[in-house]
């Protein structure tokens, strides 16, 4: 009998409900209460524990109001968000201005000085930051029927000197439908002022980390499969059923750990929701040469098995860990897995230290067509056929009626499957030909969008060079210890450069991300006039991205040579 098939809905059920039977907001007791579940249950499974403990600057709505002023007076219910600031006890007062959706381009003729701005859509850093540097006053977010709880801040993890700055700095409350579209009414009309207040718990706080590990029995290398603990009200689905899934894997792995040929390490953050993906970030940075030397994969798993979470079809990997995801979510379901690039987000803190990655939100809603479900669809990355986590995403309406047991434990099949073979299968499972194609696909875009003002041909060529000499075979032809290395080691070459703009050792923002993100600016080159200082300026940055670029590609491509040319084992 396979994994797969020794899921237990039980048990599911059972780790469920002692996970998410509190609010579990990061630092908390109630937070803390659940991470002593689950080191419980994974200490009487026999794993090596250990409980870490990180310092992050946390934020989460306490108490805000919104009460529109002068005739037909009104207070209107309203949220706070995620590391938003603080006003005065008084508030402000201000006029209202609408923006449309808020991003910098609809300021455009528009002066927000000192005005409350009102934007539709849920609230995202880039809407924070475009309402800041428009010397806005404070914000207010027009949400679908219920109001979703957001983190405002861009920062990824604890700030740095050189990203503090970045925190949001603009009072934002966030209100329904309903309310909002009398709000833009009037705002239309010209004369609304309102009285905008917010009191938020944003201070320094201790978070917990637990990692809990088996070895494996021939590799000193080991799989990470990760999850955030820390909620927004309940968090049944995000990320009880995560948490839940989790231990459920680590049952059956535990009975089965004679079985695995490199070890698995369950890590359970904390800040994710609160503090922008604090926790994994810390560990990264503090775990940074143990992750870029032993870790084959991440694995990571958010917010699965919901009602109606019938789309499986668009889970996020990487180019390199596509082909196998689709094998495996083929051979369990019957779904060919799509290719969707893996968004900046979910705790994707590893991409620096070049550890590939695979899923993170598994199975989605489908895409309806209202304003609500478009939001979320945009919001999430999602694709053709995906809509989301469901209405009651960040939201006191996700609950324990929210979870579907039967598509529970589908989803935790899935995972099951996965984790077993990455920690099993004689070879690992990647494909740097792919990477090496995505990667080539890229610079042609940016290329394209420089207009003529910066030649990446040669660059491209090198990508090109690549796929072709790992599809030659020189992975293949070694035995299973030498082919390993070697796929350690592309993805340690071609990471960094296809999905961190920033290097190894920092974290870039929790914005957009595209392929090779460091080259995004490409398309800004393009639009400028050659012979302006801005031009030249950004020329010699992207220049000198190109060398990285190109360094990685160089890298990679001697590996694969010197593999190819190296002596064969005998017999």
């Amino acid at each position: 009998m396979g994994i797969r098939d020794e899921v237990s809905a039980t048990e599911l059920d059972r780790f469920l409900r002692g996970v998410a039977s509190e609010i579990r907001l990061s630092g908390s007791p109630e937070e803390r209460r659940a991470f002593d579940f689950i080191q419980g249950e994974l200490e009487g499974l026999g794993f090596a524990v250990e409980r870490l403990e990180c310092e992050a600057l946390v934020g989460y709505p306490q108490r805000a109001s919104l009460d529109i002023l002068g005739p037909d007076a009104r207070s209107i219910r309203a949220n706070g968000y995620s590391l938003s600031p603080a006003t005065n006890p008084n508030g402000i007062v201000a006029e209202v201005v609408f923006i449309g959706a808020g991003m910098p381009a609809d300021y455009a003729g528009i002066d927000a000085r000192g005005k409350i701005v009102l934007s539709e859509g849920l609230a995202m850093p880039a809407k924070a930051r475009a309402a800041s540097l428009a010397g806005a006053a404070g914000q207010v977010h027009i949400n679908d029927d219920h109001i979703h709880e957001m983190c405002l801040s861009p920062v990824w993890g604890t700030p740095t000197p050189e990203t503090a700055p970045l925190l949001p700095d603009v009072p934002a409350v966030g209100v329904d439908a309903r309310d909002g579209a009398e709000l833009v009414r009037r705002a239309k009309a010209g004369g609304l002022r309102v009285r905008l207040f917010t009191e938020p718990y944003r201070a320094w706080t201790a978070i917990p980390t637990l990692t809990a590990e088996l070895p494996g029995v021939s590799e000193d290398r080991f799989v990470l499969f990760s999850g955030h603990v820390d909620s927004w009200h309940l968090g049944v689905m995000d990320n009880g059923t995560a948490n839940a899934t989790q231990l459920e894997v680590a049952r059956l792995l535990a009975a089965r750990r004679h079985e695995l040929r490199r070890g698995v390490r369950l890590a359970f953050w904390s800040g994710h929701s609160h503090a922008r993906y604090a926790s994994s970030a810390w560990y990264a940075d503090t775990h940074w040469h143990d992750l870029h030397e032993r870790c084959v994969c991440h694995v990571n798993i958010d917010s699965v098995g919901a009602n109606g979470a019938s789309v499986l079809e668009e889970a996020p990997t990487m180019a390199e860990t596509h082909g196998f995801g689709r094998r495996i979510l083929a051979d369990l379901t019957g779904r060919d897995l799509e290719y969707r690039r893996i968004s900046r987000s979910s705790d994707q803190s590893f991409w620096g230290a070049g550890v590939p990655t695979l899923f993170a939100t598994l199975s989605e809603q489908a895409r309806d067509d209202s304003a609500a479900g478009a939001a979320m669809a945009q919001l999430l990355g999602a694709g053709s056929k995906g809509g989301g986590l469901g209405w009651w995403w960040h939201t006191t309406e996700d609950t324990i009626d929210k979870i579907d047991a039967e598509n529970l434990t589908r989803d935790a099949q899935i995972y099951a499957e996965t984790l077993h073979q990455l920690c099993t299968i004689e070879r690992l499972p990647f494909d740097y030909a792919a990477a090496a194609d995505e990667i080539a696909a890229a610079l042609t875009r940016h290329e394209t969008a420089a207009q003529g003002q910066l030649d990446l041909s040669a660059t491209r060529q090198l990508a090109e060079g690549l796929a072709e000499a790992i599809r030659a075979g020189a992975i293949d032809r070694h035995d299973a210890e030498a082919a390993n290395d070697l796929v350690m080691a592309l993805g340690r070459a071609l990471i960094p450069v296809n999905y961190t703009s920033s290097g190894p050792f920092e974290h870039d923002l929790a914005l957009g991300s595209q392929a090779l993100p460091g080259l995004a600016d490409c398309a800004r080159l393009g639009a400028l006039d050659p012979a302006s200082d801005q031009a030249r300026f950004l020329r010699t940055r992207l220049g000198r991205e190109r060398n990285r670029v190109e360094h990685a590609l160089r890298s990679a491509l001697r590996l694969v040579r010197e593999a190819d040319s190296a002596p064969r084992p005998v017999g």
